[in-house]
Parts: structure tokens; C-alpha cells; sequence
């Protein structure tokens, strides 16, 4: 199961590796991780998705709360994950950590793209078959 925790290092390491700030060109990070999050803080589910030609596709259940500040709480798969939410260039970006109840910990970076009722996007992520594309759905919840 902690292979399956591990997720979007890749992703991560990537867009790290575009600037010093992890961001890519004409991306300006908001003036505080909060801003702009009220109209998309709150509870949200959805899951990633691996998106490569197995047999069996694994799937990772999402479980997050959305402050009003920017900060973020929840589950990712049975790791609790947190951090901090910021918008850039109308997409939400997630960067925090999970860590899984035998203590390891794992960075985590989503970029999504929707509106404040759904959000998507695609990642890298840690499956048993091994590291692979993987889309990413997260739906308000009610």
C-alpha cells in the first residue's frame, strides 16, 4: 500500500525543475497561498485514475477540505495528506505531502483545471504495476 501512497514525485521533481520556484514560464504565483480560494474552499472528493493500458486500472480515492485561507486537509488513498492551495492562471494548484500510518512521507503537487464544482487535470502516480500517467477528478462535495 505505500507504493501506491507514493505519488506524483515525478510530477513534482518536473515542475521544480522549470524555475527556481517550480513554475513554468508566465506562471505568477498569487500574492498568498489563500487568495482567490473562497469560492473553492470546502469538501472535496474524486480519485486518481491510472490511465495506462493494464488489465487492472488502479484507482487512488481523494478526500479534501478546502480553507477559505488556502490551506488544505484530507486523505489521499489511507495517507493523510495536507498544504496549501493557491490559483494560477485560473487553475488550483496542490502542494503538500501525505504521509501514511507507517510514517512515510511523500510529496504531492496537483495543477487542476475546472471551476468551483469539479476539477481535473493529469499527473504521475505510483501504482503496483509501477510509475504511470494518471488523471486526476475531484467533484464539491454535499
Amino acid at each position: 500500500m505505500e507504493k501506491i501512497i507514493s505519488l506524483l514525485v515525478l510530477s513534482a521533481s518536473l515542475a521544480a525543475c522549470a524555475s527556481p520556484l517550480g513554475l513554468r514560464g508566465g506562471d505568477q504565483p498569487s500574492a498568498s497561498p489563500g487568495e482567490g480560494m473562497q469560492l473553492l474552499a470546502g469538501h472535496w472528493q474524486g480519485s486518481i485514475g491510472e490511465t495506462a493500458g493494464w488489465y487492472y486500472q488502479g484507482l487512488i480515492p481523494l478526500d479534501l477540505t478546502i480553507a477559505p485561507d488556502g490551506t488544505w486537509s484530507g486523505t489521499v488513498g489511507q495517507a493523510q495528506a495536507s498544504g496549501t492551495a493557491r490559483v494560477q492562471r485560473g487553475q488550483v494548484v496542490l502542494t503538500g505531502t501525505t504521509r501514511t500510518a507507517a510514517g512515510r512521507v511523500d510529496p504531492l503537487y496537483l495543477r487542476l483545471t475546472g471551476d468551483e464544482a469539479a476539477r481535473w487535470g493529469a499527473t504521475r502516480a505510483d501504482f503496483p504495476g509501477g510509475d504511470t500517467h494518471a488523471s486526476v477528478s475531484l467533484r464539491r462535495a454535499s
